[in-house]
C-alpha cells in the first residue's frame, strides 16, 4: 500500500503569506543570463513560492535580490538582501509561472529553531 504525504506534512519550515519584490537573475536553458522583476507570494526559512513571467526548469540555480530603498546598505543594520535558491517546481496558473523555489542555506539556522523548539514555555 502506497502512503502519500501531502505538501503541508513534507514543509521543514513554516510558510509566511507576504509579498515581497525581488529581482531575479539567473541563465536559460541555452546559457543566456537574464533578469526578471518578481514577487513571493509566501516565505519560510527554507524557500519560497514566487510569481514570475517565465518559465523555470526545475534543478535552475537563481540568485535573488531584495530592493533596498535609496539608502546606504553599510548604513542599515545587517540583514541579508542576496539570497541563492534552486528552482524546484515551476506551475502555470493564468499569466503567471509560480516557482517553488529552495533556498540553498536556510535563513535560520536549525540549531536556532531546536533551541527555541526545547526551550519551556509558560503557560498564562
Amino acid at each position: 500500500m502506497r502512503h502519500t504525504v501531502s505538501v503541508e506534512e513534507r514543509r521543514d519550515w513554516d510558510r509566511l503569506p507576504i509579498s515581497i519584490p525581488f529581482f531575479v537573475r539567473g541563465r536559460k536553458a541555452g546559457g543566456e543570463e537574464f533578469l526578471e522583476f518578481a514577487t513571493a507570494l509566501n516565505l519560510s526559512a527554507g524557500g519560497l513560492l514566487l510569481a514570475t513571467r517565465r518559465y523555470l526548469e526545475p534543478g535552475t540555480q537563481l540568485s535573488l535580490e531584495v530592493p533596498v530603498a535609496l539608502v546606504n546598505k553599510a548604513q542599515l543594520p545587517r540583514s541579508v538582501s542576496l539570497l541563492h535558491a534552486t528552482v524546484l517546481r515551476c506551475t502555470p496558473d493564468r499569466q503567471y509561472f509560480l516557482l517553488g523555489l529552495r533556498f540553498e542555506e536556510p535563513l535560520i539556522a536549525e540549531s536556532a529553531v531546536e533551541a527555541k523548539a526545547s526551550k519551556p514555555t509558560m503557560a498564562g
